[in-house]
């Protein structure tokens, strides 16, 4: 799965959390004239913190993709250093090369 598919499926549950969060705050609030629910209140907290984690899975997510990019980098630098030095070689090589059949 692609970092951006990661995103938006975290994204879309961050949604559906954050309309189920409003409607029990709603329910708390008509029901705040009454006695409090402590059930609504256990499930008021519960998602709240289901959404700190979604965050932090997100946050988490993103910092892994950054980290991976960085490191691709990193490889495809020492690749295009070590392909550099084998060109160089091989000119170097190929002077040799020429330089030994001329002197024959």
């Amino acid at each position: 799965m692609q970092i951006r598919q990661v995103s938006a499926a975290l994204d879309h549950k961050l949604a559906q959390l954050d309309q189920q969060l409003k409607k029990l705050e709603e329910q708390r609030v008509q029901q705040n004239s009454s006695e409090p629910n402590p059930q609504l209140e256990q499930d008021i907290l519960a998602l709240q913190q289901i959404r700190t984690k979604l965050v932090k899975s997100k946050d988490i997510a993103w910092r892994a993709h950054q980290l991976q990019h960085q490191n691709d980098e990193h490889s495809r630098a020492r690749q295009r250093v070590i392909g550099l030095s084998l060109c160089v070689f091989s000119v170097i090589g190929a002077g040799v090369l020429l330089y030994l059949a001329l002197q024959q």
